[in-house]
């Protein structure tokens, strides 16, 4: 065992090395020197090169807003129409919702606003508008 350890360091610490070190010669380094400058000259004489210029000119500069962001903005909510969702029935194969105490059924106009019921559950009812088809979902008020 102590032979086997006493090899092991031998051979990763006092013995030469079997693979040759390779020395990086003038010639290479002018070589891809000269790659460099010609790959640079084709991007100018191509016309890309102001593209690629401004695309990484613009990315070392901070963003003025994040471009992957979308802000869903509602321009209407359940408060601004004045609806209150209070009550659910439902009768055999017949559902009704109670909005602001009057009872509808899907596809009955609602008296307050131009909107349409599409869908009734007991959770929530969902509405859409009859000239935009703007989709609003009242949730049951819970008291």
């Amino acid at each position: 065992m102590l032979i086997a350890v006493l090899y092991g360091v031998y051979s990763l610490f006092i013995a030469p090395s079997s693979k040759p070190v390779k020395s990086v010669s003038l010639k290479s380094v002018t070589e891809i020197d000269k790659l460099i400058t010609d790959a640079s000259e084709v991007l100018k004489i191509s016309g890309s090169y102001p593209v690629y210029a401004a695309i990484a000119g613009s990315a070392e500069h901070p963003w003025d807003s994040d471009p992957f962001y979308h802000e869903k903005t509602a321009s209407l909510t359940v408060g601004d129409l004045g609806l209150k969702y209070s009550g659910y029935l439902e009768i055999g194969r017949k559902k009704m919702a109670i909005i602001n105490n009057v009872g509808y059924e899907i596809g009955d106009k609602l008296e307050i606003a131009e909107y349409i019921v599409k869908h009734i559950s007991p959770s929530a009812v969902v509405i859409e508008g009859e000239i935009k088809g703007m989709r609003v979902t009242i949730p049951l008020l819970e008291e």
